[in-house]
């Protein structure tokens, strides 16, 4: 198992009470991405800390699946469908 910490961008103010950038986020990546076994949001510090085994997926797989659910990983890019897909509130 590998854990990596993964800088991203979460503009939302009150996470902890709509926990829709974790929802969408944990749809991507925990449940969609194989080798995926734990994803720790961490909003205050724009952090997703990810462990996964490292045989069936890799850094740069994690990345596509978070930037496909709206949110920056490292330094790829949300796709605008998916940005544009954000509640009103995850967008800055």
């Amino acid at each position: 198992m590998k854990t990596t910490v993964i800088e991203t961008e979460i503009f939302c103010d009150h996470c902890s009470e709509c926990e829709s950038c974790d929802r969408n986020i944990f749809l991507r990546v925990d449940q969609n991405t194989k080798g995926v076994r734990k994803v720790k949001i961490d909003a205050e510090t724009n952090t997703i800390t990810v462990t996964y085994n490292s045989k069936k997926t890799n850094l740069e797989e994690i990345e596509k699946a978070i930037a496909l659910s709206g949110f920056k990983a490292n330094d790829v890019e949300p796709t605008e469908e998916a940005y544009n897909s954000l509640d009103g509130c995850c967008k800055k």
